[in-house]
């Protein structure tokens, strides 16, 4: 709470120690000026480099040595995506202020730890502007105009989708429609860290000139920093997705079930249909089996 009040009055010349993050904007105006990859930074992955495990992915020493190194690291093609919540908490729904309020009241020094206060970060949202924010016709005008836009990441490119079993990033909507092809490596839905240096090696006969959008949780931060200094652009996708179906559902229940998707953020959502659709498999060109 103290820090919501003071980012309200930093205007009027007083300031607290939080870091700097740009707008969602901002972040996907970086990434199709300068083609970047981006690493993206939650509750989930701050957790990990604490020694938690989250219920998705098992605990690993190596996986927080390795989340650590990516926050630490200053490449320049590489964006560190943090969730813009360490202060005002105004633009979002209730469930959202109540976790984060939460979260910053006992995790915020810790986060601080791993962070420098005098870099610039971007934004951990870009991939979820619909959902956790207040839902206003103005905020429906803006995504509508936010999806269409980021569309062009992958406009005319050869994308590559790192997922998690289930994900089916893109399927039964137009989110990838402008893409020139797709491919998809299929990963465990659940602890693919564990299967990590087969997935990292399943790139070795990709072109880097193919651009990688991965969703695979903490995996896919780590995926975006390894890949990016091989040459790729890797893009941790997350929940873009899912957060694009309920925008054209108008969904207001956070983490709703999809029929034919995995969304981890309910029991429902984690039974999913079988899928039988001739395209879908025809993209898959690896599975890593958990």
């Amino acid at each position: 709470m103290p820090y919501e009040i003071c980012d309200k009055m930093i205007n009027d010349g007083l300031s607290v120690q939080m870091p700097k993050i740009k707008s969602a904007g901002e972040t996907l105006d970086k990434i199709l000026q300068d083609k970047c990859s981006l690493s993206r930074f939650g509750d989930g992955e701050f957790g990990i480099m604490n020694g938690s495990r989250i219920h998705f992915q098992n605990r690993s020493v190596k996986l927080a040595q390795r989340l650590k190194e990516v926050i630490a690291s200053d490449i320049s093609n590489l964006l560190i995506g943090l969730p813009p919540c360490f202060g005002s908490l105004d633009d979002y729904v209730p469930t959202v202020i109540d976790f984060w309020r939460k979260w910053m009241s006992r995790k915020r020094q810790m986060a601080y730890s791993h962070l420098d206060l005098n870099r610039v970060y971007y934004n951990a949202f870009f991939t979820r502007v619909y959902m956790l924010y207040n839902k206003t016709d103005e905020h429906y005008k803006n995504c509508s105009e936010y999806f269409e836009t980021i569309k062009r990441i992958w406009a005319g490119r050869d994308v590559v989708l790192c997922e998690g079993e289930g994900t089916r990033f893109g399927m039964f909507n137009d989110l990838l429609d402008g893409a020139q092809s797709i491919s998809r490596i299929l990963c465990p839905a659940r602890s693919a860290f564990d299967k990590y240096d087969e997935i990292l090696s399943a790139f070795n006969d990709i072109s880097p000139d193919k651009l990688v959008l991965a969703a695979l949780g903490p995996t896919a931060t780590l995926l975006a920093y390894d890949l990016c200094n091989k040459g790729y652009q890797a893009i941790d996708i997350g929940q873009l997705d899912l957060d694009y179906e309920w925008f054209l559902r108008k969904e207001v229940v956070l983490g709703a079930p999809l029929e034919f998707k995995y969304v981890d953020g309910s029991s429902k959502g984690r039974k999913i249909r079988r899928l039988e659709d001739p395209e879908y498999k025809r993209q898959i060109v690896k599975r890593i089996v958990g």
